[in-house]
């Protein structure tokens, strides 16, 4: 397995740019603010027109220990006994359809001696969450699926993801990897504190929390939090997300507020949140949330004998709205746990993909650190 990274600021650096082998896959991770990106795509892409190439937009790119925004962050991959084939599937922006979408393009793939899926998606997170559901009800247990969604400045931006050299909208794409030299590893920690007790969602509609402990949600959530948080929740609500546990999620994730409905009183979430579930409010700390990007990675280095010649970092743009200009130290923290050797790259997302480490079930999170490492024997 060979890798080439890059950071690309300008048109030039693409004209200069010579990988020095013939990469299979070409990763790209772009910058919404990167100017005339569709001819930058297609200079790569007329460049090294026999490669796959796959990426998306971000809310700040990640090389080597290094968190930038303006770029594309670029890496060549080329394997020597591990088999790629992308498919693609179009996305309705209905929500409720995204179960039914995750099964059909599910079984598009041919899952004969493939390993992983790495996925990019530019649905908004409601949808992802229950495209997810509907692939992992098709995809065999043993088929692992790390990946995150194309991030935006707002829920109205123009984000894209990019569908081997093409730049495309409402879709989803899989790399599928096959053969069994291939070896991934891969861990989702957030590091968020506590911030009050278990409680019970008594009534939700979809993604709507309603009631907890049967009181209405956002008086629960208003005595808990500063008033202050709820006059700017778009920005302010990241500071204190719920953790999620129920039949979907044995291992609790992190769910992201994203808005508050004062008139019914509800809490709206980024995935359904079905009644009998249980929501814990927890509260950001940034040396913690620090920590526990670095045991993500610990875990992966300490508990897999794995080479890691390749780390993609997938972390949520609410956590670096969070640390703001601590947010390197979370890169660095991660960084630090693996060979010198490793090459790092990837990006802040709008949802990061991945399941928990020993296990293969995937899941949507939110507000947590995703990595994913890949080498071959």
């Amino acid at each position: 397995m060979e890798v080439f990274k890059r950071k690309i600021e300008s048109k030039k650096d693409i004209l200069n740019l010579d990988i020095g082998f013939n990469p299979e896959v070409i990763f790209l991770f772009i910058s919404l603010n990167f100017k005339e990106v569709e001819s930058a795509i297609k200079e790569i892409k007329a460049k090294y027109e026999k490669s796959i190439i796959i990426g998306g937009t971000t809310s700040g790119e990640i090389i080597d220990q290094e968190v930038i925004d303006g770029t594309i962050v670029l890496a060549a991959v080329k394997f020597h006994k591990t088999k790629l084939k992308l498919y693609s599937g179009n996305l309705s922006s209905d929500s409720s359809t995204g179960y039914s979408s995750g099964e059909i393009f599910a079984k598009k793939i041919d899952q004969e001696n493939l390993e992983h899926i790495f996925l990019l998606s530019d649905a908004q997170t409601l949808s992802a969450a229950n495209l997810l559901k509907g692939m992992n009800n098709q995809l065999k247990p043993s088929i692992s699926v790390t990946g995150g969604l194309a991030s935006r400045n707002s829920f109205t931006d123009s984000n894209f993801i990019i569908d081997n050299g093409i730049i495309k909208q409402n879709c989803v794409i899989a790399l599928a990897m096959y053969g069994d030299s291939l070896q991934v590893s891969y861990n989702a920690q957030g590091g968020w504190d506590s911030y009050g007790v278990e409680c019970l969602v008594t009534k939700s509609k979809e993604n709507r929390i309603l009631e907890i402990d049967e009181q209405p949600a956002l008086h629960f959530y208003q005595n808990h939090v500063d008033p202050k948080v709820l006059e700017n929740i778009g920005d302010d609500g990241f500071n204190y997300p719920m953790k999620v546990r129920n039949e979907d999620h044995s291992n609790p994730v992190m769910r992201a507020l994203l808005a508050i409905d004062e008139e019914e009183q509800s809490l709206i979430m980024s995935e359904d949140i079905p009644i009998g579930s249980y929501v814990r409010l927890m509260k950001g700390n940034i040396d913690r949330l620090i920590n526990g990007a670095e045991n993500s990675a610990k875990i992966i280095a300490e508990q897999s004998n794995h080479n890691h010649q390749l780390a993609i970092l997938i972390s949520c743009s609410g956590r670096r709205k969070v640390m703001g200009e601590l947010v390197s130290e979370e890169i660095e923290a991660v960084t630090d746990q693996f060979p010198k050797n490793t090459e790092t790259i990837g990006f802040y997302s709008y949802g990061e993909i991945s399941p928990f480490f020993g296990f293969s079930k995937t899941s949507l999170h939110n507000l947590t650190m995703c990595i994913t490492t890949f080498s071959e024997i």
